[in-house]
């Protein structure tokens, strides 16, 4: 099944227009969880807010199928 990734923040919406192919939804909230502790690693770094940002996984049709915040994929302690 093709996934798409998409970037929503509280300001922005970056629609990913290429997709993964992957068998499963649990597998790609795998990927968007992995991509997300890549992309707030880089947002630290540079200072950058990380509240609200998100991944919204969604189907061919647009359809948002499950969501990654950010602020999750963080372990605290």
């Amino acid at each position: 099944m093709l996934f798409y990734f998409n970037v929503r923040s509280h300001e922005n919406l970056d629609i990913d227009e290429e997709g993964i192919d992957l068998p499963s939804l649990e597998e790609a909230r795998w990927e968007a969880t992995k991509s997300a502790r890549e992309m707030v690693a880089e947002l630290i770094l540079y200072d950058q807010r990380i509240d609200g940002m998100r991944f919204e996984i969604t189907d061919e049709k647009g359809n948002v199928l499950a969501t990654v915040p950010f602020r999750d994929v963080i372990k605290f302690s």
